[in-house]
């Protein structure tokens, strides 16, 4: 028990965010924390609960309640499932601590059992949330006793237990029986394919999801036809236990609930001592096929270029070529229009091609304003979505040194991150844009009003990012996808643009339907807004941007 916990604690500590440096820092970094809570956690948990709460009361009159959160909890072991593969393989096969574990007189169930908690522990705070909330709209709905709450609490922090220990099993079996995956490179690309595949289900759901009917669908409940739920019970058992035990306030479901809990977790440690070792040892973070070349080769193909446009090379290389950037980073800029047309689908936004094209010839100005709002929307939150920016400080980890030393100066690095940080949201946004405004037939000047309103958006959230990241960038990390996840300034960065997206286009949408302004000058208020936003996270950059990463000490 005490080489568990004090591995479990190592493996936390290591994984976790490092302290703030000064009292400037940690001052922004509360700053920065509230922001989040309050402009992300709140607002979406906020939205759970009212969810459930309303499912609750719909399916109370034909005695079903219990389904709309039991819903709600399948669908958040699912998500934790398809996210966790990766964090799980990363962590048991994939971590620099491996080689320095495999050497000690440690017991294979006693490594698993630690960084199975530390994972746990480090990434399912989303999920705590969303489950306290569900909980909490249906509480409210059906006006739990105080032992229902103290059983629902119970279950809160420990639902997301059962997906994350699947991940471990199939991640043992994985590595102990076949030869296909061993490198982090593969693994990465089969949780990218699993993402996609959920993203094409989703897609494939939004004719579904059109046509739905609440009636119906409670008609379907009230006649016993829950197939899905059937399904999904086995597959999860857990979550109709623990809703069973707090909906009606029972023990005898609670222990089959922690009973159960402790049954696939005793399974996952029972596979660590069989498998665990027989699929790390000889295990290599990343490939190893390549040729080294010779040094006069490499000084033959040596070309001087400008400083800039060589570090622009160097950040363009690294987002490119390593799969969790390139996914996570790059791929996600062209994958909006696919969420953008399921959301259109579930609001019943039919109108055809033609229909658009007469409206906008028309002068309607529901459709103008809906352009003018959404592509600064759709700009901002891409931009914050692909935390290129985000993580361009902390992406260079154990290397950081290297921006401190080389004959570049600080602002020309700086700038040439931004201008990542600027490519790749403009690209994705514009080359589906511009061609739907074509489609449309929207005057030329309104194409280039937009497209301006684009480029401004996405360099106000870029610049910020940097900056935010610049405070307390994550240096220290083991793979690239804990850069990413375990970063909390990816978090604070798109806390302040969904804020900063919220401001805009509701108070643009308000102030355009209450106030008889016309749609051009609603569009040059939103050029003079950010033009304002620009011009201060610039000078808020030149002044302590630099300064940050002047007095960030090496890792």
């Amino acid at each position: 028990m005490n080489r568990y916990l004090t591995l479990t604690k190592t493996f936390i500590a290591a994984i976790s965010m490092s302290e703030p440096q000064d009292k400037r820092r940690k001052v922004m970094i509360v700053i920065l924390s509230l922001f989040g809570v309050f402009g992300v956690l709140v607002p979406v948990t906020f939205a759970v609960g009212l969810l459930v709460k309303l499912m609750t009361e719909t399916l109370q009159p034909i005695g079903c309640e219990p389904l709309g959160i039991q819903l709600m909890f399948h669908v958040i072991c699912l998500l934790t499932l398809i996210f966790g593969i990766n964090v799980i393989f990363n962590e048991f096969y994939f971590s620099n601590d491996i080689e320095y574990l495999l050497p000690w007189p440690l017991k294979a169930h006693q490594i698993i059992a630690s960084k199975f908690t530390a994972a746990f522990v480090n990434e399912n705070m989303m999920q705590f949330m969303l489950v306290l909330a569900c909980v909490i709209g249906y509480g409210i709905a059906t006006k739990m006793g105080i032992l229902q709450w103290i059983l629902a609490i119970i279950g809160v922090i420990t639902l997301p237990i059962i997906p994350l220990a699947y991940c471990g099993i199939l991640s043992m079996l994985l590595m102990a029986f076949t030869r296909l995956i061993k490198n982090k490179d593969l693994i990465q690309r089969f949780s990218v394919a699993l993402m996609f595949i959920l993203v094409l289900i989703l897609v494939g759901s939004v004719g579904f999801l059109q046509d739905m009917d609440i009636d119906h669908y409670v008609e379907t409940l009230a006649s016993g036809n829950q197939q899905f739920f059937n399904i999904m019970n086995y597959v999860f058992p857990n979550v109709s236990l623990f809703v069973k035990c707090f909906t009606e306030g029972s023990i005898l479901y609670l222990l089959a609930y922690v009973i159960v809990n402790l049954l696939v977790v005793a399974v996952l440690l029972l596979l660590s001592e069989a498998l665990y070792f027989k699929g790390v040892i000889g295990m290599t973070s990343s490939s190893t096929n390549k040729k080294a070349k010779a040094l006069d080769v490499l000084l033959t193909k040596c070309r001087q270029k400008r400083v800039a446009y060589s570090y622009f090379q160097k950040e363009i290389r690294i987002l490119m070529r390593t799969p969790v950037f390139f996914t996570n980073c790059i791929a996600i800029n062209f994958m909006w229009p696919i969420f953008l047309y399921g959301m259109l689908k579930v609001t019943h936004f039919n109108l055809s091609i033609a229909d658009l094209q007469h409206l906008y010839a028309h002068r309607d100005l529901r459709i103008q304003l809906f352009l003018l709002l959404g592509v600064v929307g759709i700009s901002v939150i891409v931009t914050a979505l692909n935390s290129i920016s985000s993580n361009s400080i902390s992406r260079e980890g154990k290397h950081f040194s290297f921006m401190k030393y080389i004959p570049v100066d600080y602002w020309t690095q700086w700038n040439v991150k931004a201008f990542v940080g600027i490519l790749f949201p403009v690209l994705g946004v514009l080359v589906f844009f511009i061609p739907a405004c074509i489609i449309i037939k929207v005057p030329l000047i309104h194409i280039i009003m937009y497209t301006l309103l684009s480029i401004m958006s996405i360099t106000f959230v870029s610049y910020m990012g940097i900056y935010i990241d610049s405070i307390q960038p994550k240096l220290i990390w083991d793979d690239e996808m804990s850069a990413l996840r375990e970063n909390y300034n990816t978090f604070f960065s798109m806390a302040i643009s969904i804020a900063f997206t919220f401001v805009v286009c509701v108070g643009g949408f308000f102030l355009f339907c209450n106030t008889k302004i016309s749609i051009a000058f609603t569009a040059l208020i939103l050029i003079i807004i950010l033009a304002i936003a620009n011009i201060t996270v610039l000078l808020l950059t030149k002044k302590s941007g630099v300064r940050n990463i002047q007095e960030q000490e090496e890792t």
